[in-house]
């Protein structure tokens, strides 16, 4: 099966795929003014008070539109990977040959284990799509009638489900980059592990993460 050196690149891609990414989410939280997400965050709402304060609808529901057409062509490269994978298991006995690998139960897990990372990709891009199409369906209802039943602001509610949706965009998008980075786990564990933890690095580091320490 799984050699330890595959298992411990399984591990450090663990802990940098779900790990991190668990962690960074709870910090935003936590700890808002060392996040760049929750700087976004404010900026978002103040954008779509902007907005509803001179009646753009319309420049909202467009930019959804183009987020949500973003988030179909990278839900239907999940798919096309998903595909092609699958198609690999099918004819493994083949590939097995061709390629002339010697551990066949090992390469046929680390196809499966793309595959996973795929399909949550898939299903990322699916739940930021319901999330900004609820937006554009609801971006019409009367101020009023959202602070009377939800008790907060329009704006403070469409903000939070734009924020939900670039979430799920977020991890589709990081769950597909880390997928591309898996392959390099069929040619060597030891350039995957590197490969994950300079990625997580970059993205902590330029992405995720502020120095800046006032709203």
């Amino acid at each position: 099966m799984l050699s330890t050196l595959d298992i411990v690149a399984l591990i450090v891609f663990l802990t940098c795929f779900v790990g991190y990414h668990f962690l960074y989410l709870l910090l935003v939280e936590r700890y808002p003014k060392r996040t760049v997400k929750a700087y976004v965050r404010i900026l978002r709402e103040k954008s779509i008070a902007n907005l509803l304060e001179r009646e753009e609808y319309e420049t909202l529901v467009q930019q959804l539109r183009d987020a949500i057409q973003v988030c179909y062509v990278f839900a239907s490269s999940s798919l096309i990977f998903i595909g092609l994978l699958l198609n690999l298991l099918i004819n493994m006995d083949k590939v097995v040959q061709n390629l002339r690998i010697l551990d066949a139960s090992s390469f046929e897990f680390k196809i499966i284990f793309i595959i996973v990372i795929q399909i949550l990709s898939f299903m990322f891009f699916v739940s930021s799509i319901r999330y900004y199409r609820m937006l554009t369906l609801l971006v019409a209802t009367p101020p009023e009638e959202i602070i009377r039943l939800l008790g907060i602001t329009a704006e403070k509610f469409y903000a939070q489900l734009l924020d939900r949706g670039c979430t799920y965009y977020t991890l589709g998008s990081r769950g597909l980059l880390y997928s591309m980075l898996s392959f390099s786990w069929l040619v060597n564990p030891v350039v995957f592990m590197m490969l994950t933890l300079i990625t997580t690095i970059l993205l902590a580091k330029y992405r995720d993460f502020t120095k800046l320490q006032e709203v």
